[in-house]
């Protein structure tokens, strides 16, 4: 474990520099692809406004899609009222440069959050950040200049101390000073305890002051037994102390732990291994056209508990299922993938087909929507959303929706261009319909890629 906790937003938990945790930030609805909707509808309506172009980032960002959060992010700033400060102005700031730790760009966290001190929002989160990115690359002298720069605005938080105690526990000259912000942090409770026990612990265990450091490393111990490291320290610091039976035992449940740790890996690789070779296996007999042996190695996989990866196993399963025509069958289990992997929009989408196909047409148009919420440029959803409306007599909506599948790249689908020639039919635009239908015979007579 690194010596250094990094104190995160207040939606976001205490994690460790060095260790990639990605952020997280409060959901805006209990069903981020729903609120994802919500929010594209709302920058529609006000493209120009700053609060929901920041609610969209931050689903975005919910979601796992990181580079639209990212630009989304962007747009925000740019749509700050000028002059404006606080904590969500602070978000805009804040929430993406975790984003960019969480991708390894921690130098492009660090210069957005000094753009966002520069912008004096007055925000101790900013600093705060701000000092442990830069402790985090290894800049202390940097992380004490974001503190002080803190105090010089006349901000404080228990964070800025913590962040204080941690990079002067990483200055040389200055290590002493660090134990009284340290211990205000565990008073508190601020950051991790465990990694700010460890730091006292080890400036502590420096000075000689042994018997100390050995009360941190027991309480330690108390908040996570199943730490390595800290059995690890436990024991240097007891043989140091003299007390060499507990520093042996101690040392052994470090080797014990560490032993656990990496058989629970091992397992874990072999069977991901074994996953992988299962769903390729799988893969190759429905492609084969031996779909009753493809579906017979899948239901080997249902309902294990070391599956890692159940939702390509539900997913692969629906499309054999669908390929044998048990239309319900495969809905059922596309759902279930749906259901665990909820960000994926290939889930959503399937789930529309299949539902559509089972006569669920209503229920199918949902997913679909699901789905484009998700990814707007779907050509696909469109297309299909397109035919459920012409199904339903609904051929305004329908030549929408289809001429919106053109324009996204499926103007080579022959069926799209039947179907929206007859849509264009049914409302009367007979020119354009011959237009559609004469593109379709070009499609025709080309020879086969």
């Amino acid at each position: 474990m690194s010596g250094v906790a990094v104190l995160l937003l207040t939606a976001i938990a205490a994690v460790v520099p060095g260790h990639t945790v990605p952020a997280q930030l409060d959901p805006v609805s209990s069903d981020p692809v729903a609120a994802l909707a919500e929010a594209r509808a709302a920058v529609e309506r006000a493209p120009s406004e700053f609060e929901p172009t920041l609610a969209l980032a931050r689903v975005l960002a919910t979601l796992g899609r990181t580079g639209d959060a990212l630009a989304a992010f962007s747009r925000a700033r740019e749509l700050a009222p000028a002059g404006a400060g606080g904590d969500v102005v602070a978000s805009a700031y804040l929430a993406p440069a975790l984003l960019l730790r969480d991708l390894d760009r921690t130098g492009d966290a660090i210069q957005l959050l000094e753009k966002g001190a520069d912008e004096r929002i007055g925000s101790a989160d900013i600093y705060e950040q701000l000092a442990l990115l830069r402790l985090a690359d290894g800049l202390v002298d940097g992380a004490l200049a974001a503190v002080d720069a803190a105090v010089a605005e006349n901000l404080a938080s228990p964070g800025l101390d913590l962040a204080r105690g941690l990079a002067l526990a990483r200055h040389g000259d200055r290590r002493g000073e660090a134990l009284g912000y340290l211990r205000r942090a565990l008073n508190d409770g601020v950051g991790d305890p465990v990694v700010i026990r460890l730091e006292a612990a080890g400036i502590l265990s420096a000075d000689g002051r042994h018997q100390e450091a050995i009360e941190h490393l027991r309480a330690a111990e108390e908040t996570a037994p199943d730490e390595p490291e800290v059995f690890y320290r436990l024991g240097r610091t007891l043989a140091a102390a003299g007390d060499r039976e507990a520093a042996q035992a101690a040392l052994e449940r470090h080797r014990s732990l560490q032993g656990v740790l990496e058989r629970a890996a091992e397992i874990e690789q072999a069977a991901s291994a074994d996953l992988a070779a299962t769903l390729s296996e799988a893969q190759r007999l429905a492609e084969a056209g031996d779909l009753e042996a493809a579906l017979e190695r899948l239901a080997g996989l249902r309902g294990r508990r070391d599956v890692s990866r159940p939702a390509d196993v539900h997913s692969l399963r629906a499309k054999v299922l669908f390929s044998m025509g048990r239309v319900a069958e495969a809905a059922a289990s596309i759902a279930e993938a749906r259901r665990l992997e909820p960000k994926r929009v290939e889930h959503h989408y399937l789930e529309g087909m299949f539902l559509h196909t089972g006569g669920r047409s209503e229920d199918a148009a949902a997913a679909l929507e699901r789905a484009l919420a998700l990814d707007p440029g779907l050509g696909e959803a469109h297309a299909l959303l397109g035919l459920i409306a012409a199904e339903a007599s609904r051929f305004a909506e329908a030549a929408e929706r289809m001429e919106r599948a053109l324009q996204l790249g499926l103007d080579n689908n022959a069926p799209l261009r039947f179907n929206y020639a007859r849509v264009l039919e049914a409302l009367g635009r007979s020119e354009k319909a011959k237009a559609q239908m004469e593109a379709l015979e070009r499609l025709r007579r080309r020879p086969p890629q």
